[in-house]
């Protein structure tokens, strides 16, 4: 089966609609994958109750943050047992990324996954349907074709059109009961997946208009959200946070999410939080940067237009002044925004995050950086 445009449902209270758009599917089984400790807290959990009895749920939550090859087995090994009809992720990027790999790697035989993984071919049908429930507001992952995995501190996308949910449930309420920590890198994460798709070497006008819509609701509500949350807020993050996740399904991210992972899987950091501890030196370097500096690809009226466009955005007079604005406000929301506040302490491990930078996220940046460069940025940060 290969996925069809996903059904997109939204409002507050919409999680409890999830049994019936799933029972509608024709679902007798269905396995729940869920964050630890958001499923309960955010109040997704009382979807529970709406199950018919005919219905058979099993729940499993059995990896961390930023799972890994080691975690997604046991996973995989649940998943061929009970071979449910239906596979519903429910919480933050991670949650959502392992239902969507528990999905598309169902059928590859247990000794060969860790070699699908790394061949990075595309998975363009599953025999499984796919439901996804974000808690967040940042990861964009119901949005996207594509999940995160880690094999030691090695980072691999698996991608394809099995990676799409064949409906995505969108409740902004359950994105209220995060801490502020949370919310503020959730949101960071989704306001720099939107300024990234903007100036990707594989944006086209279609991701443009969307990153574009998605971050003037983001930057309209992100203070609130994680300063003192209400309803309005919490809408547009949800809405925003979307509509950039279609973005980067369509241009994918750059520079700043290349170098991220490292920061995360070395120093413990958010990955949104991680995202925007470089996202500022980006800016810059990307405002001094000439035409000669350009990928071939890059048009450099275009590449102008996206920069000035997010000079805009972010209430700053011109380019030159963006990455200023934008480190401003992720302070603003208590984010440290400094490589050496969270542990980042000599020139050999800036190196070392330089060296395990994600290939494919840097070749979609519109400015060409060394290898010297890539260090020289990072030690400003």
């Amino acid at each position: 089966m290969k996925p069809g445009k996903p059904v997109v449902r939204y409002g507050r209270g919409a999680v409890t609609s999830v049994p019936e758009l799933v029972e509608g599917m024709s679902a007798g089984s269905v396995l729940v994958v869920h964050g630890a400790r958001s499923f309960e807290a955010s109040g997704a959990s009382r979807m529970l109750s709406a199950f018919g009895p005919r219905t058979r749920v099993r729940r499993w939550h059995g990896f961390s943050p930023n799972p890994d090859i080691r975690e997604l087995e046991p996973g995989l090994a649940l998943v061929r047992d009970l071979r449910p009809d239906t596979v519903v992720g429910v919480g933050g990027g991670s949650a959502l990324d392992m239902a969507k790999l528990l999905c598309a790697l169902l059928d590859v035989p247990p000794g060969d996954v860790e070699e699908r993984i790394r061949s990075g071919a595309a998975i363009e049908t599953r025999r499984t349907k796919l439901v996804l429930v974000p808690t967040t507001a940042g990861s964009g992952s119901e949005a996207t074709h594509f999940a995160v995995v880690y094999i030691g501190d090695a980072k691999f996308s698996v991608a394809g059109a099995a990676l799409l949910p064949d409906a995505a449930v969108l409740d902004p309420a359950l994105s209220e009961s995060g801490s502020a920590y949370q919310r503020a890198a959730s949101g960071v994460d989704a306001v720099a997946q939107g300024i990234e798709s903007l100036w990707a070497v594989h944006g086209r006008p279609e991701s443009r208009g969307l990153a574009l819509r998605g971050l003037r609701l983001l930057l309209s509500g992100i203070v609130d959200f994680v300063c003192s949350p209400h309803p309005g807020a919490a809408r547009s993050m949800a809405v925003g946070s979307h509509l950039v996740g279609r973005a980067i399904n369509l241009s994918r991210t750059t520079g700043a999410h290349a170098l991220s992972y490292g920061i995360t899987r070395r120093y413990g950091v958010s990955h949104g939080h991680a995202v925007a501890l470089t996202l500022g030196a980006f800016m810059d370097a990307h405002a001094r940067a000439g035409a000669s500096d350009l990928r071939p690809a890059v048009r450099p009226a275009a590449y102008q237009r996206a920069l000035d466009d997010i000079a805009g955005l972010l209430g700053a007079s011109d380019p030159a002044g963006s990455g200023r604005r934008f480190v401003a406000l992720a302070r603003r929301l208590g984010l440290p925004m400094s490589l050496s506040e969270v542990g980042v302490g000599s020139a050999a491990e800036v190196r070392g995050l330089v060296a395990a930078a994600n290939v494919q996220r840097l070749d979609n940046n519109p400015v060409r950086f060394s290898r010297d460069e890539l260090t020289d940025l990072l030690s400003r940060c």
